[in-house]
């Protein structure tokens, strides 16, 4: 179903270009230098919410790994394992740093879906398209099973 990424201003988002440096997708009437957003990994961030984020994930699983190889290389029986289990517990660290800046950090999009009419929207287009049962036989099948799926599919001709 397609989505329709928008600003928590109700601004539609538009396609963004991969070498843009700002949101202006996010909030089209914004000056560029006036916005908190940069784009990385094409998606608009906050430089200050993920130099927080990477902080917070640092400071709670680097701390992690340390105590946990200090700890485990005295205690097991196989000190060569501390390393190993040391990593496993500073993975688990930066998994918790994580959900803790998903949770100060919210998304900055909504996305919502019109199923009703966007399938509307969809139907109408095939029908003016037109279409015949030979011409659905020759998609291919993947193609024939997703429409089959999504209800788009020509009505089984009866056969005699």
């Amino acid at each position: 179903m397609p989505t329709t990424p928008t600003s928590r201003h109700g601004d539609t988002a538009q396609p963004r270009d991969p070498g843009q440096t700002h949101n202006a997708a996010l909030l089209p009437d914004a000056e560029p230098a006036a916005l908190p957003y940069r784009i990385v990994w094409n998606d608009a961030v906050d430089l200050r919410q993920l130099t927080l984020s990477i902080a917070l994930c640092v400071a709670v699983g680097l701390p992690a790994f340390l105590v946990s190889r200090a700890v485990l290389s005295r205690v097991l029986a196989q000190p060569a394992l501390a390393g190993g289990y040391a990593l496993l517990i500073g993975l688990v660290g930066c998994v918790l740093g994580a959900a803790v800046c998903a949770r100060l950090c919210p998304p900055k999009r909504a996305l919502t879906e019109d199923a009703e009419i966007d399938r509307a929207a969809a139907l109408a287009e095939l029908e003016r398209l037109g279409g015949t049962a030979a011409e659905f036989a020759a998609l291919p099948r993947d193609t024939r099973d997703e429409l089959r799926a999504l209800g788009l599919a020509p009505a089984p001709e009866a056969r005699s």
